[in-house]
């Protein structure tokens, strides 16, 4: 008799997998779009800037804008997620993104493109926390960190694609040429508001008791893991700022110092879909450990090298640095399982956020010193997260462990 019904609940358990599989990749989809909706600003502003006479200042504050309304909502945003349909909000976070997106380049002031932008950074920051925990509710075969990989890789990819697609438009049709986003927008809607459809009232309702089930978490373990984001933050955004100036003060040309940014994006993706394996194959902590122990030789390495070798060294960060999204996500997560988005959302917001204040740290400390001295300095920053992964590790030892099931069978 328990022969048969297994027999017959093979089917029933293939197309649950095939289903959750789905599930993940159009969580995964929808992350390419936004990012392709909402990374092009590089190459719209010196548009906007000509037409419309805006003073560097000015731009830098609409980019502020927008990443503060992106990074510091994400943990409210989460907070809520947590207690609504995380499936219908990532799907129509992005068309509200994209749409706000699409019609940018009808701004017809700074003012407009202001208020537009921070209204876009909403969207983004609905979106971080509530896709994160779709895919990891749909993920029940232990493999969680795989599915966060996918889901990273995908807004890797839309991120490299937004300024090549909006380049083609802002070419053709000039400020206006943002509309070229619409078609999509539209047949994004459509794609992910049916596919991932809406959680039913059992599911949330079973989702509610195994959150109350899962206990308050472990706070610290939540605290040092936010700190740790920040610290990845602060080095990877004052590195990509400041990293061409650095090669054109040594001699190096604009291209080569796009195309070390190039190899070092590259790896960040690559590492970004291996970095998830990696931690459901060695664990969590482990792998955060052992990429920020070995980022801060790496990139002493890269600063003070040359040639071909540089190249090598600036792969090995971009691969280490992207290693660690995936899996700082989904150890927040597991550290706080009673609240799933919030937690994803501190990491990927909050702990987001600080990275400009430590880029404009560095910038402080090169105009007291030089650019060299305070890049040297910057090893710090990862010295920094490893220490604190390290205080992590034992902190859960005198804790007892954690479990890595405590969002296992949710829907």
């Amino acid at each position: 008799m328990i022969r048969d019904e297994r027999v017959q609940s093979f089917p029933q358990t293939i197309r649950r997998r095939a289903f959750l599989t789905n599930t993940v990749f159009l969580v995964a989809g929808g992350h390419f779009v936004l990012e392709l909706f909402h990374q092009y600003l590089p190459v719209f502003f010196p548009l906007f800037r000509a037409e419309y006479g805006l003073s560097y200042g000015q731009i830098g504050v609409v980019t502020m804008v927008g990443t503060t309304t992106m990074a510091l909502a994400q943990p409210f945003f989460g907070y809520f997620i947590d207690r609504w349909d995380a499936r219908r909000i990532t799907a129509l976070s992005v068309v509200w993104l994209g749409l706000i997106m699409a019609v940018l380049g009808f701004s017809s002031n700074y003012w407009t493109l202001l208020v537009g932008v921070a209204l876009a950074g909403f969207g983004s920051a609905a979106f971080h926390p509530a896709g994160a925990s779709v895919v990891t509710k749909a993920t029940v075969d232990g493999r969680r960190g795989r599915a966060v990989s996918f889901f990273a890789v995908g807004g890797n990819l839309g991120s490299a694609g937004s300024p090549l697609l909006l380049a083609f438009g802002l070419g053709l049709l000039g400020l206006r040429g943002t509309v070229v986003l619409l078609p999509l927008v539209l047949i994004a809607a459509v794609w992910l508001v049916g596919g991932l459809g809406s959680e039913s009232r059992g599911d949330r309702e079973a989702h509610r008791q195994r959150q109350s089930r899962a206990g308050q978490g472990f706070l610290l373990g939540l605290v040092l893991i936010t700190v740790f984001a920040m610290t990845r933050a602060w080095f990877q955004l004052s590195l990509i700022t400041y990293l061409p100036t650095l090669l054109e003060d040594r001699g190096y040309s604009v291209v080569y110092g796009g195309q070390m940014l190039f190899v070092m994006s590259l790896l960040v993706g690559v590492g970004s879909l291996f970095g998830g394996i990696l931690s459901d194959r060695f664990g969590r902590w482990q792998v955060l450990l052992a990429c920020f122990a070995l980022l801060g030789p790496a990139y002493w390495l890269f600063i003070h090298a040359g040639g071909s070798a540089q190249f090598i060294y600036a792969a090995a960060i971009g691969f280490l640095l992207g290693c660690t999204y995936p899996t700082t996500v989904v150890i927040a997560q597991e550290v706080w399982p009673r609240g799933l988005a919030m937690a994803s959302g501190l990491v990927m917001g909050l702990g987001w956020w600080p990275g400009g204040l430590g880029a404009t740290l560095t910038g402080w400390l090169a105009d007291q010193m030089t650019l060299d001295r305070a890049l040297e300095g910057l090893v710090v920053a990862p010295v920094l997260g490893a220490l604190l992964m390290a205080v992590f590790a034992l902190a859960l030892a005198r804790r007892g462990g954690l479990s890595m099931d405590t969002t296992r069978g949710m829907s």
